[in-house]
């Protein structure tokens, strides 16, 4: 048993006994990793206190080959949430892209890219204004299913393969067919749902995003978050109150 040191986020924690953590981290080098800090309830611990959810940080930890669980014994934020904290959607979304690296990812297996896309996520929720977040959301989502091989079809039909563009004039999602299909398409499938231009293009391509008013945001996100349940047959528990969250958003 050796000490692997590396960068974490954290994206579970449950309490064990009255002064200890069972904490999962999402790690850079060593993808999702799961491990106890002992004492870590403890105002007084090398820890400082309880570690939170999305909290970052350097961390150095040991497991024994063969083991699920490791032994946190050393956390150093480098970052610590606090802009987050303080807006509501902000740390609604922050528990959502925890919940779904937990979900979509496997222990020991390193994601480098998304640990930085997911880093990059988490400070733009610390930084900006929440009617800002949606757009980030939907990016950090298409960022997690390609780097996890879930990606829907959104850069053609998924039924006839043929390339998505504003000639289409009518647009359709399917979560059977996995993303877009066609108007010539769309009779045999019979889950699809009209979608907008404007939405579709947003899924077509994130950064289109920025510009997008919340409506169409609104109507992307709950296009992804049905996706998502039927990958993982069941819905993520934040996902609603995102959605709900979202939709009461103003200044876009």
């Amino acid at each position: 048993m050796h000490l692997i040191k590396d960068k974490g986020i954290c994206i579970r924690s449950t309490d064990y006994s009255e002064t200890s953590q069972i904490l999962t981290f999402f790690t850079y080098e060593g993808g999702k990793v799961s491990v106890i800090a002992k004492g870590a309830r403890r105002a007084k611990s090398s820890f400082c206190g309880p570690i939170e959810i999305c909290s970052a940080g350097d961390m150095v930890y040991s497991i024994r080959e063969g083991d699920k669980l490791g032994t946190l014994t050393e956390f150093n934020p480098t970052f610590f949430s606090t802009g987050i904290r303080k807006k509501l959607l902000a740390v609604n979304c922050s528990f959502l892209a925890a919940e779904l690296l937990n979900i979509f990812t496997q222990e020991h297996d390193p994601h480098p890219e998304l640990f930085e896309e997911s880093m990059a996520f988490l400070k733009r929720l610390d930084e900006k204004a929440d009617n800002k977040v949606p757009e980030f959301l939907i990016a950090f989502e298409f960022a997690m299913l390609t780097y996890t091989g879930s990606m829907p079809i959104i850069d053609r039909c998924a039924n006839c393969k043929r390339k998505f563009d504003a000639d289409w004039k009518q647009y359709y999602f399917s979560i059977s067919a996995r993303g877009f299909v066609c108007r010539d398409c769309e009779a045999a499938f019979v889950d699809k749902k009209a979608i907008t231009f404007e939405s579709a293009s947003c899924l077509n391509d994130t950064r289109k995003c920025e510009n997008a008013k919340n409506t169409v945001l609104v109507q992307a996100e709950e296009l992804l978050v049905e996706y998502i349940t039927y990958v993982l047959e069941k819905k993520p528990k934040t996902a609603q109150m995102v959605l709900q969250l979202m939709k009461s958003i103003s200044g876009r």
